[in-house]
């Protein structure tokens, strides 16, 4: 078998099934917003990353994120065939992008990058990007079958907003290969 089929058929079986996890959030929208019809949620492509420089030139009262989507962009979609991929639309505006992936058992769905627009440009706030991309990725590690949500190296700012979200904060040893994550068991 040719290595690339096998790469490219599973790059698309994960994107169905990244697919399906967006359909469930979706569809679960109604029940905790009155505009949900505004809201769409999609994978991240050359679109969203375009839209997300448009986030550097918008004021902003909170630290700027550390990575280029662009460059995880490309490293996620390269290496991580199953990773977690999500992009937040309001009415054609970008609010919010994650990337994430199963831990190598699948026991685990670790969401590594996320970040919201700036006040300035996000119609969602800055209280809904969070708990919906919570929401979706707790519905792809469902389909995979994992049965712990991690939020890693969370903002210090940001804990205790994740704490209020039933995430237990759990600090790093200091060793490089564990830093501080939160995390949260999958009923």
């Amino acid at each position: 078998m040719n290595i690339h089929y096998g790469l490219r058929e599973a790059h698309e079986r994960y994107e169905q099934l990244r697919s399906i996890a967006r359909e469930v959030t979706q569809e679960s929208l109604p029940d905790l917003y009155q505009d949900h019809a505004n809201i769409r949620l999609l994978g991240i492509d050359s679109e969203a990353i375009t839209a997300s420089e448009a986030w550097c030139d918008m004021a902003c009262s909170r630290p700027r994120a550390e990575w280029s989507w662009q460059e995880a962009s490309a490293e996620y979609r390269k290496r991580y065939p199953k990773r977690f991929e999500l992009s937040i639309w309001y009415q054609g505006n970008l609010c919010g992008l994650s990337y994430g992936r199963p831990s190598f058992g699948k026991s685990r769905m670790r969401i590594e990058l996320i970040e919201g627009a700036p006040r300035s440009g996000n119609p969602l706030g800055p209280r809904r990007v969070v708990p919906i991309t919570i929401m979706n990725a707790t519905a792809y590690a469902g389909i995979l079958g994992a049965k712990e949500l991690r939020i890693m190296r969370p903002a210090q700012p940001l804990i205790g907003y994740y704490e209020s979200l039933d995430f237990t904060y759990v600090p790093s040893t200091g060793a490089q290969h564990f830093p501080d994550y939160l995390y949260k068991v999958i009923r």
